[in-house]
């Protein structure tokens, strides 16, 4: 029954602020079990026994794969290697990757920027951030973040890997590349050995604490947090199963024009399912004067080059759309052309192009193409952007 009422929880949550389906998965410590809760149709599914010891680990939901993983923490003692584990969501079967070489591992998180898994040290000295190979679950050390990390979540939006000082119940920002720690927020007080996770559609970190206490970290109101409920613990471990949310990837290399210039390519930001307009994709250093026009897909990305002698690359993966042709502006034999396209707007108007329905997950691979009468081919290409479709 305590699974139940976690989850019961959780759907509170869902109820008093999520407008869009937010998947929480924890692990209730007092039966090594797995739950979770359909925030879009408020159904409530106890899922079942992990199979395997649990003590202060986490979880941590590989969108790039669809794979749950889990670190169990002190399952095995605290002097003991923690253990990596794949979590089946179907029935909460646990299945060993490996160990993972390290001690004290009481937080995990993927990154979908960096498409790596890593895990931090809380409760133990000295603390440290690693990656966590998944295919083998072995540790690779990357830095000391300076303080104990006994959750991890990614925060979408602004790309970073934040973890919660338990105790203080702090909010630090970690560098994937060294594993340094900066304070984002002092915290409202204790919080209890933890997990915490990023809700994409309420753009806020959750976290579930040993002592059965639910907190929201409002991103938007500067971190400012709420006590939601106490449910009475423990509890430990927190992981939002879906597509992470984050902000556009430029990715490919752009070709040289035959006037020297270097298209380069971005976005405002993600594309969102609620709205009708909104991500302005600009390929900007254009030559002047050329007609041009924006493509995309929805399979990937690739970097085949365009042409013998041909400095570009087609950077979008088949099948493509192709939008309509513009004029880059500017002055002829200049780089000062540039194409641009309002990419939400354009999926609106356009109910049977590529990418429609759009789907909260979908990613899309962005290129700028345009005429260059005397390049290979007679046209050139702009490096790409990988865009998220968010809530």
């Amino acid at each position: 029954m305590r699974v139940r009422a976690f989850c019961l929880g959780l759907l509170s949550i869902a109820l008093n602020g999520v407008a869009r389906a937010e998947v929480l998965y924890t692990v209730d410590e007092s039966q090594d079990a797995l739950c979770t809760v359909d925030t879009a149709t408020g159904v409530v599914t106890p899922i079942g026994s992990l199979g395997v010891a649990y003590q202060f680990g986490d979880l941590a939901y590989d969108s790039s794969q669809g794979v749950m993983f889990m670190v169990d923490g002190w399952a095995n003692g605290s002097s003991t290697p923690s253990n990596l584990y794949r979590v089946d969501l179907n029935s909460g079967v646990a299945t060993l990757v490996g160990s993972t070489g390290a001690t004290s591992l009481f937080s995990l998180t993927f990154d979908p920027v960096t498409n790596k898994l890593y895990a931090a040290v809380s409760t133990s000295s000295p603390t440290a951030f690693y990656e966590l190979n998944r295919t083998t679950g072995l540790a690779t050390y990357i830095g000391d973040p300076g303080v104990g990390i006994d959750g991890l979540t990614y925060l979408g939006g602004s790309n970073q890997i934040v973890g919660l000082y338990a105790g203080p119940g702090s909010l630090h920002v970690i560098d994937p590349a060294t594993g340094a720690g900066s304070l984002l927020d002092a915290g409202g007080g204790f919080v209890n050995n933890c997990g915490i996770a990023w809700g994409p559609s309420s753009n806020s970190i959750f976290s579930i604490d040993w002592s059965g206490q639910v907190y929201q970290f409002d991103v938007a109101a500067g971190f400012a947090r709420t006590t939601l409920w106490s449910l009475g613990g423990p509890f430990d471990g927190l992981a939002f199963a879906g597509a992470s949310c984050s902000n556009p990837v430029v990715y490919c290399t752009a070709g040289t024009t035959s006037n020297g210039c270097v298209p380069s390519i971005g976005a405002s930001g993600p594309l969102s399912v609620a709205s009708s307009s909104g991500c302005v994709v600009n390929v900007a250093q254009v030559e002047g004067q050329r007609a041009g026009l924006i493509l995309y897909g929805i399979t990937g990305g690739v970097a085949f080059p365009w042409g013998s002698g041909s400095t570009s690359f087609f950077c979008v993966k088949s099948p493509t759309q192709r939008t309509a042709q513009q004029t880059s502006g500017g002055v002829s034999g200049q780089c000062n052309g540039a194409l641009t396209l309002d990419l939400r707007a354009y999926l609106a108007a356009n109910p049977v192009a590529l990418g429609n329905p759009l789907n909260v997950g979908t990613s899309f691979s962005v290129q700028g193409w345009f005429r260059d009468p005397p390049a290979p081919r007679s046209t050139n290409l702009s490096d790409a952007v990988r865009i998220p479709a968010c809530p």
